[in-house]
Order: C-alpha cells, then structure tokens, then sequence
C-alpha cells in the first residue's frame, strides 16, 4: 500500500487491484496496469489518489482479504472526508454474486463511494440490474475457468501424468512435448525407498522405527520440537504413487499407471500395506542393543518372560548381568553374568555350523531347486498372460452392468470390485513387466545365502547391532529359553537350519512323502543308501529315523 498524508481540496481517493494467481503476480503487469488505468481515471475525474491497495494471488470469489480489510479501514478512518474507492473492473471486487454485494456493501457503509472506468455504480434499479449481471457473467467465468482446470487436469491423469503437489521424493522436471512431469527428487527420493522397502521386509518392525530412521534427515516438515508427525510415515506408506500408480475418485480417474518413474515396485507396495493391516509387532528398544544384544529375545525358562540386562555397581567397578523380573517367577531377581549367558549363546550359534560336505550337498539341492524353478519360469509367464486376460474379461463385463444400474448400492458395490480387479491387474502386469528375460547365475546369486548359511557365526563377531539383529531374526524361530545353572534349553530354529540339522544327524536321512514332488535332476546315488528291511518311522520336514 502507498499513500499519501498531505491531501487538501480534492476528494481523495483509493485504489484497489487485485489478481488471483501467483503466476500473475510474478509474470506479466497485472497489478500495476489495473492501478494506472484507475490513476488515469481519477485524474480525470479530478480525484487525488492517497492510498493504493494490492490483493497478490487471492480469489475472486473469497470475500475475506488481507488488502481489502486494510482499504475498509482506510476508508472508514477517513470517512469524514466522503473518499473515493476506484476498481479497475467489476470483476477486481469479486468474481461471486455474493461476495460481490458483501463487499460492495462494506464499502458503502463505511461512508465512501465505488467508482470504476469500466462501469457507472448507481442505486436505481436499471443500474443495479446490470451491475447483477456483471456480477454474475463474472461469476460464471471464475466457475467455467474452474471447470476447464479439472477437465485439462481429468484428462492429464488419465493420460499417466501426476497433476498434483509433487510428493516428497519427487520433483517437476520440464520435459520436451509432455509439460511437467515427475521425476525422482535426490536424495530425498533413495532416502524415502529405503524407508518403505525396509518397512516392506521387516527390517523396520513399525512405523515409529521409520519415524526415528528419517528423523536425522531433513526430509519432512518438523513439529515444534523437531520431531516428524506420525501422520507424514502413515500417508507415505499408504500412498500409491510410489508405486508407479495413482488413482482420483473425486474426478473418476481410476488406478492408474503413472508415466514417472516409481521408488518402490507394487509389490512392495502390497506387501507394505498387508503389514499395516497386521497387528503392530512392539517396538524395537535400541537404547541398550550394543550393552546387551539378546536382552528382550533370551526368556526365563521358569516363566517365558524376557531377561533384562542391567548393570550392577560395585565397589570398583560395574557388572553387567542378565535377570528375571517377574515377581511371581522362582527366578525372580537371580542374575546371570552377561558373559556367562552370551558366552552358552555363543557356543550354540558355533555348533549350527554344519559340515563341508553337507553344504556341498545343500549347494546341490538349491541348484536343483533353481534349475527347475527356471524351467517353470516360461509356464509362469504363459499362466500370468492368461489371467490377464481373464481380468480384462472381467472388468469389460463389470463395466457393462456398471452403466446398465441405476441403483447407488448396486453402483458402490461394482465399484469396489472393479477397484480391487484393476489393482490386479496392474500386480500381474507390473510381474511381467519386471519378470528377467534370462535367468541370473546360480553361483551369483546365492553366494550370500550360502556363505551365511554355512557359517552364521560371522553376523555375531562383527558386533554390528544391525547384523546381530539380523542373526537372531533368521536363525532363530522363537525366542531362546535359558535356565539359570543349566544354560540354553533346546533352541527353535528357522527352517533353513533345521534341515541343515537333521541332515547332519547320522541316524536321519532324506527320504519323499507320499504324492511329494521329487527334486528335479538330483542324482539317486548322490543320497541313497543300501536298503535295510526295518519300517521307517516317520519325521517332521520330509526326513525319516532308522530304528
């Protein structure tokens, strides 16, 4: 606002301008062109111009703005003086019938008049009339610009591109014959995939792990204590676009496959979205896991409930010492030397290591496995392609009742299925999509299983919290129950080790289930033994004991 303290003799005179977009405030001379027509009006109207107004980037159709509170109160403080409020063009004052006589009547009662070059305000009725008309063909125009916007944003959705706020991890990026387009925002973008796909695996067991990974990073906006509202990690695990997809119901765009390149695959997605749905596993204590690794996972035998570790003051120095505090436990209180306890859980992680020749053994078997999961990879995609189709007839037909009903239920219903068919869909064809045209090398890929499963052991002497986390998720199936005096009790082990266990007991052998599907392309002389006329008793996981 400009104005000036020294006019004397002529009736004085405000200016007010608006426009409703920041590209016309940044772009162009909006403002300033509405203000010199409306100076040259009142130098021919013979009025001293002693204030200018400015709405930047507002509505027409808000009657609530900044710059014209601040123009009423200039007027009413200078009523005595019967001011002058000058609009360039009817539509500056409002584009709403409404808000249009809202303000045009706040005007009026603080005592000042409205002039325009472009109409003549008067109180009978023929100018009145028209001064409605005016008001409502610019209505209309703000109602037919709104209209235009959806239905060019409409069709650009459609068409696979994000019209929307670019999503944290995402920018605009000019890009030749398609606009504006989304494009990966680093490293925001890396920072945000590894986020949601350890949430996907597991590696962060809730939302609140996620909460405190992102938190070191300038990622999201921050509370007023710094931290990063819950609410942020929920919508950016549940939001789509992500994956690759998005879809708008308000504007009827259904799931849609978007033209920018996705941070995560869909089925990571999904499987994000089936942990969401799961109850929240509890949250992680990382303030002690580098003092004491098992605390929490190690349990009472007396009463399953976790050990927790402590340190104990002595006279010269601390003790560390794992404990029970169950207090209707026999155990209660009696404590065992962390040195003691990891020491028997260290000798019992040595002892899965199984011998050279069995892991040549299962080395062999996973070949097999492999070779024969690639020749069921050609069937596969055959399979998937013919579900695809299956789907495209289903939808085609739930479309067809879709605009045959006219009853809202019957509408909501086939709606849903619909939604749930083309999310399908888009799994299977995002499969195919992503599914290798050749097969990697054997050795390649399971190098890194293999070297873990032949010796566990290393994970726990790197004394990485992160690895021996690790260790004890994909060793271990249960938690390990110890009896003080009388060390581990028999230890739940992951399916991986179990077999590698059993095959490493001399009394047990590999033999098929009946209706089993035998391994494709082992060797009988590999596992075969000469046969012996007792009855097998049967074992858990396909193994057999010789009695």
């Amino acid at each position: 606002m400009t104005s000036d303290q020294n006019i004397q003799g002529a009736t004085i005179a405000a200016i007010y301008c608006r426009v409703s977009g920041t590209r016309q405030v940044k772009k162009g001379d909006g403002l300033g062109s509405q203000e010199a027509r409306c100076r040259e009006y009142a130098t021919y109207k013979g009025h001293e111009v002693a204030a200018v107004f400015r709405e930047e980037g507002v509505s027409g159709g808000i009657a609530d703005r900044p710059a014209m509170k601040e123009m009423l109160a200039w007027l009413r403080k200078h009523r005595h003086q019967n001011p002058v409020a000058i609009i360039d063009d009817i539509s500056r004052i409002a584009r709403g019938v409404e808000a249009h006589w809202k303000l045009r009547g706040a005007i009026g009662s603080v005592g000042a008049t409205l002039e325009s070059p472009s109409i003549e305000f008067g109180d009978d009725s023929d100018s009145q009339l028209i001064e409605n008309m005016l008001a409502s063909v610019s209505q209309h125009h703000r109602q037919k610009n709104a209209e235009q916007v959806v239905h060019r944003m409409t069709a650009r959705l459609k068409s696979g591109y994000y019209a929307f706020w670019a999503p944290t991890g995402y920018t605009y990026v000019a890009a030749k014959g398609q606009g504006k387009v989304l494009e990966r925002d680093e490293p925001l973008a890396s920072l945000i995939q590894e986020a949601l796909e350890g949430f996907a695996t597991g590696r962060f067991a809730t939302q609140a792990e996620v909460k405190r990974f992102l938190e070191p990073h300038p990622i999201f906006s921050r509370d007023a204590n710094g931290h990063i509202h819950p609410q942020r990690i929920k919508n950016m695990l549940t939001n789509r676009i992500y994956a690759g997809y998005y879809a708008y119901k308000p504007w009827g765009v259904p799931l849609t496959k978007g033209r920018h390149p996705a941070i995560i695959s869909l089925a990571t997605y999904e499987r994000i979205q089936t942990r969401l749905g799961a109850v929240a596993p509890r949250p992680n204590q990382t303030e002690t896991t580098d003092e004491f690794p098992l605390r929490g996972f190690v349990t009472c035998a007396a009463c399953d409930k976790p050990l927790t570790g402590y340190w104990a003051k002595g006279r010269n120095k601390r003790y560390a010492y794992y404990e029970c505090f169950n207090k209707s436990c026999t155990e209660f209180r009696k404590t065992t030397p962390r040195d003691t306890l990891e020491g028997a859980f260290e000798a019992l992680v040595k002892n899965l290591r199984p011998s050279a020749d069995i892991m040549a053994t299962v080395a062999e078997m996973f070949r097999d496995i492999w070779n024969d999961r690639t020749a069921k990879l050609g069937k596969s995609k055959v399979e998937q392609k013919k579900a695809l189709k299956a789907l495209d007839a289903k939808i085609g037909k739930l479309t067809d009742r879709l605009i045959e009903t006219d009853s809202p239920a019957t509408i909501r219903a086939y709606e849903g299925k619909l939604e749930k068919l083309e999310a399908q869909k888009a799994l299977i064809s995002e499969n195919l999509t992503k599914a290798p045209t050749s097969v990697s090398d054997f050795d390649t890929e399971f190098r890194t299983a293999m070297n873990f499963l032949a010796n566990p052991w290393n994970l726990w002497v790197s004394k990485h919290p992160k690895d021996r986390k690790t260790l004890l998720k994909l060793v271990f199936a249960s938690p390990l129950p110890y009896a003080r005096k009388k060390g581990f009790r028999t230890a739940k082990t992951t399916i991986p080790f179990k077999v590698l266990g059993d095959l490493s007991d001399p009394e047990k052998e590999m033999a098929e289930r009946q209706g089993f599907e035998p391994w494709v392309g082992l060797h009988p002389q590999r596992f075969s033994r000469p046969p012996r006329s007792t009855t097998p008793a049967p074992l858990r996981g396909g193994l057999v004991r010789r009695v």
